[in-house]
């Protein structure tokens, strides 16, 4: 789906633990490159080069991918992305580095994890568990936030941890488009925080306290992975949203 001139959201089919929904990653484009941002899940890569070429965009002209943070339906398909197209340069923060290349364990596999996979067949467990933990992506470009990219248009790096340590969010500038990761979720049109579910107390304050920086952003769109697209009173939404969560 064509956001603005060089930019499009992409709407790729997810099944996670027997459960289906859509995800959204994001393409940005010239006439000589394109940059993509997340990379689904594991054997997701035939999808998202369909959903990029109905862009209008050959696979081939990406250069580089960057992975938001560290959850395995971010940065799962990278592997294969790679496999396939090697010159490709993958990108992620510095904090999630190690996780994505597989020198940590996943912050996602806590205790709160397995409880929540306990209902599983040992075998659906066994494969769930198979395709976090072996699914690890050399880093490329390791990133910091504070970036401010020159290509596509512009293109900031928003340091937002919380989700996990070094979750970003990314804003380009010539659409005036936040592409949000899972610092926030879309649902039912309406903009909630990052999934309470999954993080301790101590993870959603700082996710929560990490979205002050979008505020000041001037933001016509935003693209939730989970969630979609947001294109009518962003800025204002976020700043309501963030208003809230302080009260």
């Amino acid at each position: 789906m064509k956001i603005a001139d060089g930019i499009g959201m992409l709407q790729i089919k997810m099944n996670s633990m027997g459960r289906e929904s859509i995800i959204y990653p994001t393409v940005i484009w010239d006439d000589d490159s394109a940059l993509l941002i997340d990379a689904g899940l594991p054997n997701s890569m035939s999808d998202m080069k369909l959903e990029v070429e109905n862009e209008g965009v050959p696979f081939e002209m990406i250069e580089t991918l960057i992975i938001t943070h560290q959850d395995i339906d971010h940065f799962g398909g990278a592997n294969e992305i790679v496999e396939k197209f090697p010159d490709i340069k993958v990108c992620a923060h510095k904090e999630d580095v190690p996780y994505i290349q597989g020198e940590k364990r996943l912050v996602r596999l806590n205790s709160n994890f397995m409880d929540r996979i306990s209902n599983l067949s040992e075998e659906q467990r066994e494969k769930v568990l198979d395709m976090f933990e072996n699914n690890p992506v050399n880093i490329d470009s390791v990133l910091t936030g504070g970036e401010e990219l020159g290509c596509f248009g512009g293109i900031k790096v928003i340091h937002t941890p919380g989700h996990t340590p070094g979750h970003i969010c990314l804003y380009h500038e010539q659409s005036k488009t936040l592409i949000a990761g899972d610092a926030m979720n879309l649902m039912d049109g309406k903009l909630v925080g990052p999934n309470l579910e999954i993080l301790t107390e101590d993870e959603a304050k700082t996710a929560f306290e990490s979205l002050e920086k979008l505020v000041n952003l001037d933001i016509e769109n935003v693209v939730c992975y989970h969630g979609g697209l947001l294109n009518e009173d962003s800025n204002q939404a976020i700043k309501d949203f963030v208003e809230t969560m302080n009260d």
